[in-house]
């Protein structure tokens, strides 16, 4: 620990007025500030934020919404097919936290078409189908929960239909 640290960290235990201890504290933090960034590299970081941890897990997630649940933070995109005739496409979504598919389509397909939108179980026939919910970039059915059968995602109807292999 450099000499100035440790007086000031000497001094703050020496102190008896309430003030002189607020000062001293101050400065043994900012020199200790200044030890962890140099030390550091002189990178300085900050506290990740909170995150609250998803609402659902396991097979109470089925049939609940990705965003609402808060399973959508940590899903990423598993497989995907171009809808015919466009530039869109259907996505199949697997959240490994809450072990859960769902399928999502560019916004504006989900909100004029939203019952062509449909996350289908290949092995029992289970599926969330229509749109649960929309931002301004996408919109998604509800989550199946599904650690081990096969998920897939299908877009049925205009302009044609698309589906994702069960992965």
């Amino acid at each position: 620990m450099p000499r100035r640290a440790l007086r000031a960290a000497e001094d703050l235990a020496r102190a008896r007025r309430p003030e002189e201890q607020k000062k001293l504290a101050a400065q043994v933090a900012l020199v200790l500030g200044l030890l962890v960034t140099v030390v550091g590299g002189g990178a300085v970081t900050t506290p990740a934020e909170a995150v609250e941890p998803p609402t659902c897990w396991g097979d109470w997630c089925s049939g609940q919404d990705p965003e609402a649940s808060g399973c959508s933070r940590d899903a990423q995109p598993i497989a995907s097919a171009r809808i015919p005739g466009t530039y869109a496409y259907v996505e199949l979504r697997w959240s490994p936290t809450c072990k859960t598919n769902s399928a999502r389509v560019p916004a504006a397909w989900g909100t004029d078409y939203p019952w062509q939108l449909r996350a289908y179980q290949c092995a029992t026939g289970y599926n969330q189908t229509g749109v649960s919910d929309s931002n301004p970039n996408y919109s998604w059915t509800k989550m199946i929960y599904s650690p081990t059968l096969r998920v897939r995602a299908e877009w049925n109807g205009q302009p044609g239909s698309a589906w994702t292999a069960c992965g």
